[in-house]
């Protein structure tokens, strides 16, 4: 039994033929139509709008290459809303077919076209530099270095494969979700222990009881509890030296130099 989603051999000739006038008339509009829907003129080859009837340079009647301009964009356009419709229909068919099937079956079935897997080999190598990319921010870099390296990285790859005509590999709700997933662990992050799952590298050499560490921000907010939203006890200047007393997470409890005791995020500290 064929598949619903299948076109008829009408159908086929029409799409055939649809197409064929759509190239046809896209050809017309670039040889006859210029920006700001301007055409040149038969006799002088002035652009002259669309809309009128006479040459303003050589004053040549000019109505009838206008009238027939005007007609082709309205077919362009008649033919463009008609090609999108069926497309639309045929896609809609395709997606209600595919999910009644077996997970596994679309997955056989895509792995036995050659087409995916050549796409397959340019797409994977991307996605998996770009996890890698975002795996090395967090672990290296401040929330909003992080934050600026993912989705610009992950921009590009989009605007990459949109170019390539791979986009449906990377869809905007596809990206959207997951650029919604890594803003929670951002914030989940910057709440909780992050520890849990980014682990930070321990600081080296002396024990922490006698490790100093080095203001390397303009400022920075010593807090009462090893959360943002704890309550500030002071402020650290640029260059300040801070004694180590303890480590939870990302972050230090050290003690100023005034003798102030509270918590640091480790990415506003560097080791002397």
């Amino acid at each position: 039994m064929p598949s619903s989603n299948v076109l008829t051999e009408q159908e086929l000739e029409s799409t055939h033929l649809l197409g064929n006038e759509a190239k046809r008339l896209m050809e017309f509009k670039k040889n006859y139509v210029k920006q700001n829907d301007q055409t040149p003129c038969p006799q002088c080859a002035t652009l002259v709008s669309i809309q009128a009837s006479k040459c303003p340079h050589c004053t040549s009647e000019i109505s009838e290459h206008t009238q027939k301009v005007r007609q082709e964009l309205q077919k362009l356009s008649a033919v463009t809303e008609e090609l999108y419709a069926l497309h639309k229909s045929q896609m809609e068919l395709f997606h209600a077919e595919a999910g009644v099937r077996p997970f596994w079956d679309r997955l056989r079935t895509a792995l036995n076209e050659p087409k995916f897997l050549q796409d397959l080999r340019t797409v994977l190598p991307f996605l998996i530099g770009l996890f890698a990319l975002v795996f090395f921010l967090k672990q290296n870099s401040s929330g909003l270095v992080f934050l600026l390296g993912a989705v610009g990285s992950g921009s590009l790859i989009y605007f990459l494969f949109k170019t390539w005509g791979l986009k449906k590999y990377v869809s905007v709700d596809l990206y959207g979700t997951v650029l919604l997933l890594g803003l929670a662990l951002l914030v989940g992050s910057a709440s909780f222990d992050s520890s849990t799952f980014w682990p930070e590298r321990p600081l080296q050499g002396a024990s922490l009881s006698s490790q100093s560490v080095r203001v390397q921000s303009a400022s920075a907010n010593i807090r009462q509890e090893p959360t943002t939203t704890s309550s500030i006890v002071t402020t650290a200047r640029n260059g300040d030296t801070l004694t180590v007393r303890e480590k939870k997470g990302s972050w230090y409890k050290v003690r100023t130099e005034s003798g102030s005791t509270g918590w640091i995020y480790s990415s506003l500290v560097t080791t002397p």
